[in-house]
């Protein structure tokens, strides 16, 4: 920040803080001490890193017994925290950590950190960017239920600006690991359904899985682009039900339908899985379309509403 970054590279760093916080914040921790000293550089991979949770987990007496008992610690540095952290009785929550990122991001463009009015302005310094001055005053809001609820709605105004490196996350809490909302988090993907017995009454083959399926898994198998197909007992042949599927059948045939069907398992894991890629990846699209039509909506209103003479 010292030496100055180009307003395209200011918010690719940014929106590495915007991940490194909403991490964070999805999985129910409040950093509570952002501040440029708290980012990490990773040189390698030209990224920014959100360190030092050091006070994350302090409760709020601890906080200010240490505030005021080492006035020189650096608790004391109150220049990026939000109004509700300065007093007692206060409640600090996810709002705080949104606080602190409004001042960085105006901070990264004009150097200085906005205290009070008539602070360096955004757009005094980078016009294209002139829409970064109202993110920013809603970040810096003094009731923080006035500031954006999320880093997500954070995101959605730097989509809807099309800022397409900007990605939304989710918390994968199978695996408790946060993902991008474009990975795919599906059980049947995850831990796709195996083979574990089978059942025959004399007519009927019933093959029991080890998980429940859903009709587009079925939907899966049933269109899958099989090898071979034994006497005609291609895969569309088998009906479902929860996690077992059945097929008409002769007592003959039993061990090669079983072969048949293990062999046919992996390949509608697959088509299943491309088929939910290429859903989540259309639903992503058009999510990005109707936030870039949400935002030239809003601008359009207020171009005519600051032409409008009374």
């Amino acid at each position: 920040m010292e030496r100055g970054l180009s307003p395209d590279r200011i918010l690719r760093y940014f929106d590495h803080l915007l991940d490194g916080v909403e991490a964070a914040h999805l999985k129910g921790v409040i950093h509570r001490d952002l501040k440029p000293e708290n980012v990490l550089y990773d040189a390698p991979h030209d990224a920014l890193v959100v360190a030092d949770f050091g006070i994350a987990h302090f409760a709020e007496d601890e906080l200010f017994t240490l505030v005021e008992t080492r006035p020189n610690d650096r608790l004391a540095n109150f220049q990026y925290a939000a109004p509700e952290q300065k007093y007692r009785g206060r409640d600090v929550g996810r709002a705080a950590d949104i606080y602190a990122l409004g001042l960085m991001l105006n901070e990264m463009f004009t150097g200085e950190i906005p205290q009070g009015t008539d602070h360096k302005t955004i757009i005094g310094i980078a016009p294209d960017y002139r829409y970064l001055d109202d993110l920013v005053n809603s970040m810096l809001r003094q009731d923080p239920a006035a500031r954006p609820p999320s880093i997500e709605e954070i995101k959605k105004e730097l989509i809807g600006r099309r800022q397409e490196f900007v990605a939304l996350q989710q918390l994968d809490a199978a695996r408790e690991q946060v993902i991008p909302v474009t990975e795919l988090d599906d059980p049947l993907i995850n831990d796709p359904p195996r083979l574990v017995n089978i059942d025959y009454d004399g007519s009927s083959l019933t093959l029991i899985l080890s998980r429940q399926v859903n009709q587009k898994w079925v939907n899966a198998f049933h269109i899958m682009p099989y090898r071979q197909a034994l006497f005609g007992y291609s895969p569309d042949r088998f009906s479902f039900k929860g996690n077992k599927a059945s097929i008409p059948a002769r007592h003959d045939l039993i061990q090669q339908l079983v072969d048949n069907f293990k062999m046919w398992l992996p390949i509608a894991a697959q088509q299943y899985q491309m088929m939910m890629q290429q859903e989540k990846n259309e639903a992503e699209r058009q999510a990005r379309e109707r936030l870039r039509a949400e935002v030239e909506r809003r601008d359009q209103i207020a171009r005519v509403m600051q032409n409008v003479k009374i």
